[in-house]
């Protein structure tokens, strides 16, 4: 469907929402940035120091970490040293006026602050507070420290991933991170739903770990009845043949999935090789499973007759099939704007800055990037005089110390890193 963009570029389905946004790092802030998206006031607050993920990385044009600028549109940037009782005392009446706290800390980290769940409802008992930790608020690894990396280790994607040659392997992308994010938004959303029928708040957690678990369901209750740690089989599925990446005649990788015996079938024909049904060996997915070498030699056989464009004109839309996209292709698909799958904003000094989007499309609204990402304390003049605080107020907190409107330094380290967020701010 054609859609008029600035027909549909309304603030969004959360619009009057307001988010205080105390997360860090990736999974915390994704969470924040579709909340954003979808049309919520998010307001990120930071120590004067910044948050750890303003150092991520090691690519950083014109001083910006990519990391933090792939996670930071549609906030307001405001700085707060909640060490101090002044800043506690403001966060709190920020939250007063909140629908969302959003925290990514160790659970329990909070507490001695006087930011924790039990005394933030108590100020605002329609509040929804939002946690994402590495492990969850209860059991033996509770306060562990966790990223995306150990989480696809101990959460068992690592476990299933990589190739008997090559040992376990990470996901490329930093999958639990951006999808726990997803889902902590996808949790407060429904809160918010449930609160309309209630007019209660309550308390949504999700964890790296338990997300990184939910996506193995089906595997799952394949080892119920095998018993059986799964195999690494690289690009091959474990249950399925043929199901994994072939070489063309011009060097390309290509993935072929004949998921059901009708895929492979059609592919057959397709492929002007109908004579390899007759070979009992290929008649039904059980039979390739029992002769998988035999099967994927015969089929590269095959595949090595065309070149990748070749095979793409022929099998798409026949049988599950697709190009193995390197990164330099990707982005430049077709598929990606036909999507709408990136939000396209300027930074000064940057130029224009390509971000991953939603993928998740409505007919009514069209996201937007309404806030660049900006440096620390950029919106706190605003977001405090909002809260009814005169000019004359903010400069004298800024000058005590108790927030920042602008890019500062660590008192403590005389840096601008993380290491006075250290007690509250890793997951």
């Amino acid at each position: 469907m054609q859609r008029d963009d600035e027909e549909l570029r309304g603030h969004g389905p959360l619009e009057g929402i307001r988010v205080i946004d105390m997360s860090h790092y990736a999974a915390g802030p994704v969470a924040a940035m579709v909340l954003g998206d979808l049309g919520a006031d998010v307001i990120k607050v930071e120590h004067p120091s910044g948050e750890a993920g303003r150092s991520m990385g090691a690519t950083f044009p014109e001083g910006w970490s990519t990391f933090f600028l792939a996670v930071s549109r549609n906030k307001r940037f405001t700085s707060i040293d909640y060490h101090t009782p002044e800043g506690q005392s403001l966060i709190r009446d920020l939250t007063r006026r909140a629908d969302v706290f959003l925290e990514n800390a160790r659970p329990g980290a909070w507490d001695a602050y006087g930011l924790d769940a039990k005394s933030l409802q108590a100020l605002n008992p329609g509040l929804i507070y939002a946690s994402v930790s590495g492990f969850g608020s209860e059991g033996p690894m509770r306060d562990w420290l966790s990223m995306d990396l150990i989480a696809q280790a101990v959460g068992g994607i690592m476990g299933i991933t990589g190739s008997e040659e090559g040992g376990p392997a990470r996901v490329g992308g930093a999958i639990v991170d951006v999808v726990a994010g997803r889902l902590a938004a996808f949790g407060i959303v429904t809160a918010l739903y449930d609160r309309v029928r209630t007019g209660r708040g309550q308390r949504v957690e999700t964890s790296l770990f338990s997300t990184a678990v939910s996506m193995l369901s089906m595997r799952e209750v394949e080892y119920q009845f095998t018993g059986e740690n799964p195999r690494l089989t690289g690009t091959a599925h474990g249950q399925v043949t043929p199901a994994q990446a072939f070489v063309t005649k011009d060097g390309r990788r290509v993935i072929l999935c004949c998921y059901s015996d009708p895929h492979f079938s059609r592919w057959t024909r397709a492929a002007g090789h109908e004579e390899l049904l007759s070979d009992n060996r290929f008649a039904s997915n059980d039979a390739r499973r029992a002769n998988r070498e035999a099967v994927v030699a015969a089929v590269q056989t095959v595949m090595l007759e065309r070149t990748e464009a070749e095979w793409t004109a022929i099998l798409a839309g026949v049988v599950p099939y697709g190009p193995m996209l390197e990164f330099d292709q990707l982005w430049d698909h077709p598929q990606i704007d036909a999507s709408e799958l990136l939000v396209r904003f300027e930074m000064p000094d940057l130029g224009e800055i390509r971000t991953v989007g939603s993928p998740v499309s409505f007919s009514t609204f069209k996201p937007s990037a309404r806030h660049i990402p900006a440096a620390v304390g950029a919106d706190t003049a605003t977001v405090l005089q909002e809260l009814g605080l005169t000019p004359d107020e903010v400069a004298e907190l800024e000058a005590r110390g108790v927030v920042a409107t602008g890019p500062g330094t660590d008192p403590i380290s005389g840096t601008n890193g993380t290491d006075r967020l250290r007690p509250v701010s890793e997951t």
